[in-house]
């Protein structure tokens, strides 16, 4: 079944719809550096003909590399075959990473910006190398210029240096996993935010090399559910912020084990989660509206396993399943 998209649907009397936006420990924009960790490769790439800038396309760029593309919404949830102002995130669906991204806003003046987090897996720097080649060569004479590395590079050096960047990025997984100040480890990844289990975190400090890492974040996401995400909402009278989840029928699921354990670093202090179903094949929303701790505990019994450090995987739910559920939070 495919997964819905925005099946938040509640009543908004008395309360307003607050506009949230995350701010991540691995950003997506480029150059951003913590201590001493670089966080991103970033090329900046200029066009050196003077008239005729050629404007690249998005979907066609996908097209030819063999990756799949998107935008993030505020929780940074990959939402597929969009771009958003010339932006974009592309990924390679056969062996997903962290996510290239793709800033072309000031495409008219010739000029573009594509980034890889890092760290990242040796497969994406080896997408990410085909597409800055790609780009240079329907841009003709151009200039791509990093900005941590402060030089230039052409298609062909990128691919000669792949080895290395992506020990540099081993080297940088290593240091991640091993700041014990952090008191949980977050990667943004293409499709959806991760965070790093113990498991994860004592294996990938001492790691040798990216296989695991690799294998882990395309396992991850390469599976066809939903990934929920809050409608956050604040009441008129007391400023209270609740947040608001759905889950919906015969759909296989990721859920925050709290209702605040959405990427939120912008810090909104969540005071109040719920939870409602959907019945998609009636199209109707149930009865009901669920404290969300409360949810999460009954749901131990529906064979629910563990995604990540802060989420669950629901099997899917039928219809019956959820009706008794409702009838336990009641």
């Amino acid at each position: 079944m495919k997964r819905p998209k925005g099946q938040g649907i509640i009543d908004p009397r008395g309360i307003r719809q607050i506009a949230m936006q995350a701010w991540l420990f691995s950003s997506l924009l480029a150059g951003i550096k913590q201590g001493d960790f670089v966080m991103a490769f970033t090329l900046q790439i200029r066009q050196k003909k003077l008239f005729g800038k050629t404007v690249l396309d998005i979907p066609s760029l996908a097209r030819t590399c063999g990756l799949s593309y998107g935008s993030d919404n505020d929780f940074y949830i990959l939402q597929e075959n969009e771009q958003v102002r010339g932006t974009a995130v592309f990924y390679n669906p056969e062996r997903i990473g962290r996510g290239i991204f793709f800033d072309g806003r000031k495409a008219g003046e010739g000029y573009y910006e594509l980034s890889y987090n890092i760290p990242t897996t040796e497969a994406e720097i080896t997408d990410f190398a085909r597409l800055a080649g790609e780009m240079e060569r329907r841009l003709g004479r151009a200039e791509m210029y990093c900005v941590e590395e402060e030089r230039s590079f052409t298609g062909r050096e990128l691919e000669q240096r792949i080895g290395n960047f992506a020990e540099f990025s081993r080297e940088s997984l290593n240091r991640f996993c091993g700041n014990k100040e952090f008191k949980s480890h977050i990667l943004t990844l293409a499709r959806w935010p991760y965070t790093l289990t113990e498991d994860k975190v004592s294996a990938w400090e001492i790691c040798t090399d990216l296989s695991d890492f690799e294998q882990t974040l395309h396992k991850l996401q390469a599976l066809d559910v939903y990934y929920a995400k809050p409608r956050l909402l604040q009441k008129s009278d007391t400023k209270e912020i609740g947040a608001f989840y759905a889950l919906t029928e015969e759909c296989e699921s990721i859920f925050p084990v709290r209702a605040d354990g959405f990427l939120n670093l912008s810090e909104l202090k969540v005071t109040e989660g719920f939870v409602q179903f959907v019945l998609y094949r009636e199209q109707r929303v149930m009865e009901g509206m669920f404290p969300y701790e409360r949810f999460i505990e009954e749901l131990r019994g529906y064979g629910v396993r563990q995604f990540d450090a802060d989420h669950i995987l629901i099997p899917p739910m039928t219809k019956d399943e959820l009706e008794k559920l409702a009838g336990k939070l009641c």
